[in-house]
């Protein structure tokens, strides 16, 4: 194997080494980080999961007593992690997160080997000669060429300068320098053990002399750089789940739970896709402004006034009430009205739509669509997605150009977060445009499935299309009888009035970058 993650400064609990060699089975970046930092200093693996313990379990663990010599540039490295500004809100993030702090941690460390310096020259690894040497006192009747015997024929994952090579070169090093040591010390454990002592030391020495070597501000500022990167990612980390309705913690969406591995699978294959990444950042934007007129719309319905009752609600109280409260005289009557609930106070209504029906998004994947305008389609598809999941409601997406060319179904509270990447991901560049077959299929299930009656159908397209008469008023009758909704969102500016002809309400879309707000009443379906 080609890490040892045997901690060399700090005793790390089993459960982190599980999690931190979990995570690295899941991310291709997080073993690249692992085997570029190893190239550098033999024991950044060890590092690696000091750095994932510190932040999963345990921000300040037992120290090793004593820690081994060698790992002094570690030691002065996880010290000054401790005196960073910011690194107890990163601790704070990441306690008991495994997705969390295996981010942060291959970003923090991914910092860290770029900007250390390397070692020069480059000094192998001490603890490779403690282990021959326990080998050779083990059996001292045995010669050394019989002791390491399987070492010099066996297929090694490091090498002896403690860098990852190739098996054959790995192999070729390891045995000449093995071998070069044994005709040295003519084939006499005794003599053999003063060589691999004598060598030991001086890399023990060199290792102290790197570590004295590093620059107090400059490994001050690379740690800073490391934390802010580490911030910076969980930040990202955080909008691609939020893209699907998630977050950090587990999520109970009614009955659905996701757990830690479920997420990693999910990040992982968001951070390989750029699109997916971009439609994050994109209904990021589109979600903070959905959230802030959702609970605008539930102020003002709050606030609505229809007349004036009595009560006791000290947030609707007439201002003749309040000024008793300012004269000590007339407090002993506003106690009594309020205990009576006699008090003149506002009477409001709310005007929130009382039952929800499922959403039915039709995504337009004609030619005209690709690039911006689809990422921009699949992030208002991600929003209506999370609204559906928190909900409860039933999300139905139909991929059409001249026909419908999917069709992805997600029931309430069971959400399939990797079959809705793929949905995000796909696109069929049909070239043409054609609404029919979409509303078609949008109204078919809304007819065989009694579960779709009053549903939401949302129409996302940039195109210009002529729609039949007769399917018109088809489509009208179909609407009064299933009582379901039809609208639009016109991505590009182009004309509205063919989506006007069958569309309850149309929100047009000029400017991709700063249009977000255009279509803020859409998320309150």
């Amino acid at each position: 194997m080609l890490y040892d993650f045997e901690p060399l400064v700090y005793r790390v609990a089993s459960i982190s080494k599980l999690f931190w060699q979990e995570y690295l089975n899941y991310f291709e970046d997080a073993r690249t980080m692992v085997r570029v930092g190893t190239s550098k200093l033999f024991a950044f693996p060890s590092f690696t999961l000091e750095v994932f313990h510190r932040l999963y379990y345990e921000s300040e663990p037992e120290q090793l007593d004593p820690p081994p010599p060698e790992s002094a540039w570690a030691t002065r490295l996880h010290q000054e992690f401790q005196q960073l500004i910011g690194c107890d809100e990163l601790v704070e993030q990441c306690q008991g997160n495994q997705l969390a702090a295996g981010l942060a941690t291959v970003e923090y460390c991914r910092q860290v080997y770029e900007r250390l310096p390397p070692p020069m020259p480059r000094f192998p690894n001490p603890q490779q000669y403690r282990e021959l040497i326990r080998q050779l006192k083990h059996d001292p009747a045995v010669t050394p060429s019989q002791a390491f015997a399987r070492i010099l024929n066996s297929t090694q994952t490091t090498s002896p300068t403690g860098l990852p090579l190739p098996k054959t070169r790995q192999q070729q090093e390891r045995s000449l320098w093995l071998r070069q040591l044994i005709e040295d010390s003519n084939d006499r454990s005794a003599q053999l053990i003063q060589l691999l002592q004598q060598e030991g030391k001086q890399a023990v020495w060199q290792a102290q002399q790197y570590a004295a070597s590093l620059d107090e501000t400059q490994v001050r500022q690379m740690l800073r750089a490391a934390l802010n990167a580490a911030d910076e990612k969980l930040s990202e980390a955080s909008a691609w789940l939020e893209m699907l309705g998630l977050s950090w913690g587990n999520e109970v969406g009614g009955e659905q739970r996701v757990s830690s591995t479920e997420k990693m699978a999910l990040a992982q294959k968001i951070a390989t896709h750029a699109k997916l990444k971009q439609i994050a950042v994109v209904a990021g934007r589109l979600q903070s402004f959905a959230e802030r007129k959702r609970r605008s719309k539930a102020l003002d319905a709050f606030g609505e006034i229809t007349t004036i009752q009595l009560g006791d609600n000290l947030s609707r109280l007439l201002p003749s009430e309040l000024q008793k409260l300012s004269t000590s005289d007339l407090f002993p009557l506003f106690a009594l009205s309020y205990y009576d609930r006699s008090l003149l106070q506002y009477k409001t209504r709310g005007k929130e739509k009382q039952c929800k029906g499922p959403l039915v998004v039709c995504l337009d994947s004609s030619g005209s669509m690709d690039g911006l305008p689809d990422t921009w389609a699949k992030a208002v598809t991600a929003v209506l997605g999370q609204i559906a999941y928190r909900e409860g409601r039933h999300l139905r997406v139909i991929h059409f150009a001249t026909r419908v060319c999917r069709v992805d179904d997600f029931p309430p509270h069971h959400h399939d977060f990797s079959r809705l990447l793929e949905s995000m991901l796909a696109f069929y560049n049909g070239g043409g445009t054609a609404w029919e077959p979409a509303l078609l299929s949008a109204t078919q299930c809304i007819e065989e499935k009694p579960q779709f009656k009053g549903a939401d159908i949302v129409m996302v397209t940039d195109g210009r299309c002529d729609v039949k008469r007769d399917f018109l008023e088809q489509l009208k009758v179909k609407q009064q009888q299933r009582e379901f909704s039809i609208y639009g969102v016109l991505i590009g500016g182009a004309d509205e009035r063919q989506m006007k002809q069958f569309c309850d309400r149309i929100w047009v879309v000029k400017d991709l970058v700063s249009d977000e707000i255009a279509i803020d009443e859409l998320f309150l379906l």
